[in-house]
């Protein structure tokens, strides 16, 4: 039979551990302590200084613009810079419309500019990121009849020659623009046919109009020239067998044509969507 004492069960004790378990406890240990520590001391040191509680505030809303945005102006008459985010603050200057600008801002509805030496903000609404189409007319020269209240941008390099009034073709003016010298005076005896030629005719326009529908093969299409309907005639001229262009409307109680002698339709085209009244 086995004696009582070894019936009993054995007590732990530390002294019963081996020396080498009792290194490797001791650096568990120490390895547990270190990491309360230091995840004590992080968690401490986020509080602010004071020891009080801060409040955070939450931006809702547009957020400023982190780079610059390329947008354009989208206003007819302009865009209004104002100093401050709001449609009645004062207005540093006018920016043209089609303007393109750097926007370093956006912010509730309002982008942040500088046009012209000054800086300030422009309603968002009115501005796009869409390039606008280039101007056809971009660079042209610009020609004012000041005796007849208009005027049209021609190409670069073009001339031109006001002929004056024409009793004999009921003319109160007449213009002619080439890429060509151009005569001094009308010629005599024959039919007279420039690449432009802009008139303002002594005739009403019904009766120009007949002109034009009686010419064989014409070809009419409704269109609109400084805000103005106004009807394009294509035909082919039976004299020189070339395909031309007139251009005929009435404003301001006078009666404009608009031609091309042949080969020109695209620079007529041009001028037309140049063609401003009160020039």
């Amino acid at each position: 039979m086995l004696s009582r004492r070894y019936k009993q069960k054995k007590r732990f004790s530390f002294k019963n551990i081996s020396k080498r378990k009792k290194i490797i406890f001791s650096v568990l240990l120490v390895l547990v302590l270190f990491f309360a520590f230091y995840t004590f001391y992080k968690i401490n040191s986020y509080k602010p200084d004071s020891g009080k509680k801060e409040s955070v505030k939450i931006e809702t809303g547009d957020r400023p613009l982190k780079k610059t945005t390329t947008i354009f102006i989208n206003a007819d008459g302009g865009l209004s810079l104002r100093q401050e985010r709001n449609a009645k603050s004062a207005r540093l200057t006018l920016i043209p419309n089609s303007t393109k600008l750097e926007a370093t801002e956006e912010l509730e509805g309002w982008y942040k500019v500088s046009y012209d030496g000054k800086e300030g903000w422009i309603s968002k609404e009115f501005t796009t990121t869409q390039a606008p189409p280039e101007d056809p007319a971009k660079g042209w020269s610009v020609y004012k009849n000041t005796n007849q209240g208009y005027s049209v941008k021609y190409p670069l390099n073009w001339k031109y020659q006001d002929y004056g009034g024409n009793e004999a073709t009921k003319s109160l003016s007449m213009t002619a623009f080439s890429n060509q010298e151009l005569p001094v005076t009308l010629p005599v005896g024959s039919e007279f046919i420039a690449p432009v030629m802009i008139q303002v005719s002594g005739k009403t326009l019904d009766e120009i109009t007949k002109d034009y529908v009686a010419i064989s093969g014409v070809v009419a299409e409704k269109i609109t020239v400084a805000g103005n309907a106004a009807t394009k005639y294509t035909y082919t001229s039976v004299m020189s067998n070339t395909q031309m262009t007139g251009i005929v409307f009435s404003a301001s109680g006078k009666t404009f044509i608009l031609s091309e002698g042949g080969g020109y339709a695209d620079d007529l085209l041009k001028m037309a969507a140049t063609f401003t009244i009160g020039g």
